[in-house]
């Protein structure tokens, strides 16, 4: 059974996640950078704004309350299917935006306060789930929002401190994980996602994976060994998505020699960090010159989250225990990577580093449902991508929200997309 938040625990949550939604928008230098796209097909950022507002609105007011429609035209110009992304160029301005989100959350706090935990079986308010439903929403475009604006460079003033430097933790390792019987999905200890569930029983066999995440070093190397121009290495989708883009680096570094883009600022490579701004199929390009491949994502759930020693299923990678700042690169900490291995704390049983936090992690496998999945409560979060191009990546990045740097969360993202706080880990067949 889930265990729900209370009133107030959910009242402070939405107005921490609210005040972060606020300070991102902040760092904008300027009104015109919010009504820029970062890059072609994507829409402006100031477009998320009122999205978040129209999302809640219409989940908490309009679905589970019954409640008429705010402002019938934010929710088609702020609807990702009614408004394409090639419609949504004119926008109101950033202060009607924030009227709207002003008159949604009032209202929801209201509905808060009054609402009965049982819900009368209106399943939507059943332990709160609606209102966990708008938070999580939020928490991930915030995180869009941060991976758009590290798109355009020199548009941020920097509230945080500069990239962490330094070196990493140990030498580079694989972890042997024997074969054994796995709980892989929700552990029902939080909200999930409907593709989160149902939880299952698998035999994995005996694979090795990397105990850290591959670094700037390491891909430098990469490139200059010919990893750009050597066919054997990359499918064939892969191959003439490079060739027409003329992919030759990560998304945001220049050189050689190779300095990096950062959230405020650009600088040297850091060679200890993890790599970043790397599609599906430069990860996979990567880990086919190792000799390796990257992990399905039921390896990967078993290496973070499975404990050899209880035999149970671990809800975050170090356990059951909240998330402490000791315990991964998380919660815009640091505003940046960190070099990898740099939290012991945050460990899996098994030994791997940054299974939470730092950088997601492209897996090999095609985002879809698990069997008996059911799509709930709306098809368009999970069942609309299971069109065999999104892949589904893993564990958390610098930014992500604790709540999400659950082992059983499952991203996703087409094969071509770099603009995210994606990584890479390799892993091969093997005990």
């Amino acid at each position: 059974m889930i265990v729900s938040p209370t009133a107030d625990e959910r009242r402070a949550a939405l107005l921490k996640t609210r005040a972060r939604t606020f300070q991102l928008f902040d760092l904008a230098t300027s009104e015109d950078v919010l009504h820029q796209a970062p890059l072609p097909g994507f829409r402006p950022v100031l477009w998320h704004l009122a999205h978040i507002g129209v999302f809640e609105g219409y989940w908490v007011l309009q679905q589970a309350l019954k409640q008429a429609s705010i402002d019938p035209r934010f929710d088609i110009i702020f609807d990702p299917i009614k408004t394409p992304r090639e419609n949504a160029k004119v926008l109101p301005t950033r202060a009607e935006m924030e009227a709207y989100l002003t008159e949604v959350r009032d209202r929801v706090m209201r509905a808060l306060e009054s609402t009965d935990r049982a819900s009368n079986g209106n399943v939507l308010l059943n332990d709160g789930y609606v209102f966990d439903l708008v938070l999580e929403h939020e928490r991930q475009h915030q995180e869009t929002l941060a991976a758009l604006l590290n798109a355009m460079p020199h548009n941020t003033k920097r509230p945080g401190p500069a990239a962490p430097v330094g070196l990493r933790r140990s030498p580079r390792g694989e972890i042997t994980i024997p074969a054994t019987r796995v709980r892989i999905g929700g552990t029902g200890k939080s909200f999930e996602y409907d593709n989160e569930l149902p939880a299952f029983d698998v035999d994995v066999p005996a694979f090795r994976i990397d105990s850290d995440l591959v670094t700037n070093g390491e891909y430098a190397e990469f490139i200059a060994s010919g990893g750009y121009t050597r066919r054997e290495l990359w499918s064939d989708d892969g191959w003439k998505w490079k060739e027409e883009n003329n992919i030759v680096a990560p998304l945001g570094w220049s050189g050689p020699p190779w300095f990096e883009r950062r959230f405020f600022d650009e600088g040297p490579l850091r060679a200890d960090a993890p790599v970043t701004g790397v599609s599906w199929f430069e990860a996979d390009a990567y880990a086919r010159l190792q000799g390796k491949r990257l992990p399905t994502e039921i390896e990967w759930e078993a290496a973070a989250s499975y404990d050899p020693v209880t035999g149970r299923k671990r809800q975050f990678p170090w356990g059951d225990d909240a998330f402490e700042a000791a315990r991964a690169n998380a919660a815009v900490l640091k505003w940046a990577t960190t070099p990898v291995g740099s939290y012991p704390a945050g460990d899996s049983a098994f030994g791997l580093h940054d299974a939470a936090g730092n950088l997601w992690e492209w897996t090999s496998s095609n985002f879809q449902g698990y069997a008996g999945f059911t799509a709930y409560p709306y098809p368009d979060y999970s069942q609309t991508w299971f069109d065999g191009d999104h892949r589904v990546a893993r564990g958390g990045s610098w930014f992500t929200d604790p709540a999400i740097l659950r082992a059983s969360f499952r991203n996703f993202y087409r094969r071509n997309f770099r603009l995210g706080f994606l990584g890479i880990r390799c892993a091969r067949d093997g005990a």
